[in-house]
């Protein structure tokens, strides 16, 4: 009977994990016409262009003949034209919202990286001199990553390895950085 319950539970947990992406993103959604105060035919011309936009992602999802490169690169052009036709929607105040928006997002981010510092440090009882080898080492990956982004001659496909790489070799500086 234990065991039965058990079972009955995981997978009821599974089944409303499965639903909830969708609901978050609807909400998600919702929140940010909300915040930006979006006029009905912003919402009706968005609805039109993200069914437009699944579509083609589903399509695109459909061929098989074409290679994984070529595949990643349409579905990155896919998502890049979206992304600046929904900002086409907007006007110059909702654009100002939305960068002030990734301006506090940022802001948190940043809060929430020094806070993961700090525990790192009393988790693994880091000197300060250690910690400040690895807030400089962060800063420059932040750099590297930002030039890789804005770095034109670069596919999205050669970005993301450049990015995979990066992060490797900062894997392995930390480790130099930490003692036994």
């Amino acid at each position: 009977i234990v065991f039965t319950l058990t079972m009955v539970t995981i997978l009821t947990v599974q089944a409303q994990k499965k639903v909830l992406p969708d609901q978050q993103k609807n909400f998600r959604d919702k929140m940010m016409a909300e915040r930006l105060k979006l006029s009905d035919e912003q919402k009706q011309k968005a609805k039109v262009l993200n069914e437009d936009y699944r579509k083609k992602m589903m399509e695109l999802r459909k061929k098989d003949d074409i290679l994984v490169k070529d595949w990643k690169n349409q579905m990155m052009e896919l998502n890049k034209k979206h992304r600046e036709d929904m900002k086409g929607l907007l006007t110059k105040e909702q654009k100002a919202q939305v960068e002030k928006m990734k301006a506090d997002r940022k802001k948190i981010a940043d809060i929430n990286t020094n806070a993961r510092i700090e525990k790192m440090k009393v988790h693994l009882d880091l000197s300060n001199e250690q910690l400040e080898k690895i807030k400089k080492q962060r800063a420059e990956t932040i750099e590297k990553m930002r030039s890789i982004r804005e770095n034109q001659s670069l596919d999205q496909v050669k970005k993301r390895e450049e990015m995979k790489a990066l992060m490797q070799k900062r894997k392995e500086n930390i480790k130099t950085i930490l003692n036994e």
